[in-house]
């Protein structure tokens, strides 16, 4: 055959067609590395391998497996991991690595899709919503009421005009005896708006018994009554109509609330009162014991915060006083103007199935009394838009933190806030538990450098009941102190005070009262306890340093700023991932601008020099070094510890406590509790994080107790052997003693897996 030209360049190993060599022998795991090693070498042969050759088959320059297997040992081990990220290497300091920056979950809504609706921010002037009316037909005189009334709101407590939602429950309540729902955002003066038509009513019957020949005095009867949630709710109301009776000093008006002398409220009751602000469970504690409490006079009836009544499960207690109040309400009273007919109020700023239920028990053919606004419905059909919605002049914003950054920017926060003096002047940061509250109030007003006290390492001393009090890891009495986080900056001195349900009722009284009249710069650190209806003056910021249990706990915490139409700025903290679907609860309310930050903007800012001249990384050491210090700080004192251990563990537990409808947005399985670990300044594993859920020297006292019951046994076991088996004499007592110690070490880790410990406020 001729030759035509053609030559093929086929280059082939000698080996190529030779049977491919088995690495034989050793274990299982060095025959799979080496089949990797070959596979790999493959790999990168056909890598190297130009043009055509990229598609030929796999036995181009291929290593046996035996040489591929040699090649893969002999090379150099990895690098060990270390705490560094694109960032850089992470500072150290004495031998420990901080990891502040770095393995952090990145944000889901740093780019929004182009479709989103991004919030722009709209620097417009907005009209409050809840702010005093200026049209001057709206004054109080020509809603009905009496011209003393209404000369002392202008004159004494310098109030010149209503706000919509009071011009229109006076217009309604002083002219006709039929139930009332009043619904409006908070801050709008609802107090108000039933206070006065009350003491109007009253100051009428008063005239109309002088004409009679009768005399009001305070024993004439009692007449309105006023039930709401909280203790400090209770006072702020009392508190509003004493201002309000001191134009009709005749009408005496008193308060009766749990965790007060039963015996005092009882000799007050005894004298008489007009108007009764109380709680539904002391209320109830007295129609039951105090027999000189009578109902029979009363026609005016105030349900106030009434989704927070039925959440706190005053359901009972309210049915047994409603259906008491209709019982005698139908005797006969002798009383000159008295109506026939009750009037009954609720107030809500939100429209719940509770609410419902509550309005089916104690309202009957109620009006619906709502502020006006461009969403308004049918009376009595509200949407759920117009049931969540917050003052319209409130600047809502979120950040987006990782769960190890969270303390660090609650501090650059509240830093950047009270830099400038006179910027702000009270902030409120809410926070989910009692222990987290306490532990988070001590980092704040921490010195710098602070020695060991020798007490903290001393057994806390037991009270005679055998409980340890509050006291042995932080003392009740202490609520208030100075910040340490602002030193060197020009904001002077900044106050901190925390609150919860813990705490004593007189001290919490006190607490209040301190924070509200505090002329300086304050921070109030707390739980949902100070969330409902307490007007507090002054308030300029609250941040949500955990998220709120429902949407409707979130409208109450930030309706304590922009009060009566007042500016005001509200912050939710937020962690990436899920936490980040709750933005579109957020925009349910419709906020003038819902603004969004990243922790990297709050730290540069919070941690900036006090020159302003903000060098390369500069904010990230500071910041590191802030967060190295309270981790030494919570490490060298064992109270701290302990505190940050108990903060760590309530936070989870309350965190798993958010409404069905929203639990999806709150997945424990989605955090590291590790990162989270590091935001309560604790350095220890998770697993390693064991508080018992007892108090401090619980365990002694339950294990006296344990001996004493022991000691008990021995003594009845003695005088059993004589008809027990040869066995039991000998080793009866060991045996009850060793059995006793069983009972108790079982009882002992029940109580310890348990929420004992958990307390919201």
């Amino acid at each position: 055959m001729a030759d035509d030209g053609m030559l093929l360049n086929f280059e082939l190993p000698s080996d190529a067609f030779a049977p491919v060599k088995r690495l034989k022998g050793g274990s299982w795991k060095d025959r799979l590395t080496a089949r990797k090693s070959a596979e790999y070498g493959r790999q990168k042969a056909q890598e190297r391998a130009g043009g055509s050759r990229k598609s030929m088959p796999n036995y181009g320059d291929v290593q046996s497996e035996e040489e591929e297997y040699v090649a893969h040992a002999q090379r150099p081990a990895k690098r060990s991991r270390t705490d560094t990220g694109s960032r850089g290497k992470a500072p150290q300091q004495n031998g420990y690595v901080s990891s502040l920056f770095t393995y952090n979950p990145r944000d889901a809504l740093e780019k929004p899709a182009e479709d989103e609706d991004v919030p722009v921010e709209d620097d417009a002037p907005v009209e409050p919503s809840n702010a005093p009316l200026s049209d001057e037909l709206a004054t109080f005189t020509n809603l009905g009421l009496s011209s003393t009334i209404a000369s002392h709101l202008l004159n004494k407590l310098n109030i010149k005009a209503p706000t919509a939602i009071q011009r229109q429950a006076l217009q309604h309540l002083c002219a006709t005896s039929t139930d009332a729902f009043i619904q409006a955002e908070t801050g709008s003066g609802k107090t108000l708006a039933y206070l006065l038509p009350i003491v109007h009513h009253i100051s009428q019957i008063s005239k109309q018994m002088k004409a009679a020949g009768q005399d009001f005095t305070r024993s004439s009867g009692l007449f309105g009554l006023i039930l709401a949630p909280t203790r400090e709710l209770s006072k702020q109301i009392s508190t509003v109509l004493e201002g309000l009776l001191s134009c009709c000093h005749w009408i005496v008006g008193g308060i009766v609330t749990g965790g007060e002398n039963k015996k005092s409220e009882k000799a007050r009751l005894r004298k008489g009162m007009n108007i009764l602000v109380a709680t539904p469970g002391r209320l109830a504690d007295h129609i039951n014991s105090t027999e000189v409490l009578d109902v029979s006079k009363v026609r005016w009836l105030v349900l106030d915060e009434g989704d927070q009544l039925m959440k706190l499960g005053f359901e009972q207690d309210l049915q047994r006083i409603v259906g008491l109040l209709n019982l005698r309400g139908r005797a006969p009273a002798s009383v000159p103007g008295l109506p026939e007919r009750r009037t009954t109020v609720l107030c809500s700023a939100t429209i719940k199935t509770s609410v419902e239920q509550l309005r089916s028990i104690a309202l009957k053919d109620a009006v619906s009394i709502v502020v006006d606004s461009p969403e308004a419905t049918v009376e009595g059909e509200q949407t759920e838009t117009q049931a969540f919605s917050a003052p319209a002049q409130l600047k809502q914003s979120y950040a987006i933190v990782p769960p190890k950054q969270r303390l660090v920017t609650l501090t650059a926060v509240l830093r950047q806030a009270f830099k400038r003096k006179g910027s702000v002047m009270k902030c409120i940061v809410f926070i989910d538990a009692a222990d987290s509250v306490d532990f988070h109030f001590e980092l704040l007003i921490r010195e710098r450098g602070e020695k060991v006290d020798t007490d903290e390492l001393k057994v806390p001393r037991l009270s005679k009941t055998g409980k340890i009090t509050q006291g042995t890891t932080i003392s009740e009495t202490r609520t208030n102190g100075v910040a340490s986080f602002l030193q060197g900056t020009a904001s002077g001195d900044v106050h901190i005070f925390r609150l919860h349900g813990s705490l004593q009722q007189h001290t919490r009284t006190s607490t209040l009262k301190a924070f509200a009249t505090c002329e300086d710069p304050a921070i109030l650190v707390c739980t949902d306890v100070m969330s409902r209806g307490l007007d507090l003056p002054n308030v300029d910021l609250v941040v949500e340093y955990d998220p709120p249990a429902s949407k409707d706990d979130h409208l109450h915490r930030i309706g304590r700023t922009a009060r009566a139409g007042k500016d005001g700025r509200a912050m939710i903290f937020l962690l990436p991932g899920c936490e980040e679907e709750y933005v579109s609860i957020l925009k349910e309310g419709k906020p003038r601008n819902l603004t969004k930050h990243d922790a990297d903007e709050l730290l540069k800012k919070g941690f900036a020099p006090a020159n302003g001249v903000v060098k390369e990384k500069s904010w990230e050491e500071a910041a590191t070094d802030w967060q190295m210090d309270i981790e030494r700080w919570a490490l060298e004192h064992p109270k701290h510890l302990e505190q940050a251990r108990r903060a760590y563990q309530s936070h989870i537990r309350a965190y798993a406590t958010h409404v069905v409808a929203e639990r999806h947005m709150f997945d424990l399985k989605q955090m590291h509790l590790g990162h989270l670990a590091k935001a309560f300044a604790l350095r220890d594993k998770p697993s390693s994080i064991r508080v018992p859920g007892q108090r401090p020297g619980k365990a002694a006292v339950a294990k006296t107790k344990e001996v004493r019951r022991t000691q008990a046994g021995k003594s009845a076991a003695g005088s059993k052997r004589k008809s027990e088996s040869a066995l039991d004499d000998v080793d009866g007592g060991e045996n009850d003693e060793r059995e006793a110690r069983r009972r108790m070490m079982a009882k002992m880790k029940m109580n310890m897996s348990g929420a004992s410990e958990f307390n919201l406020g």
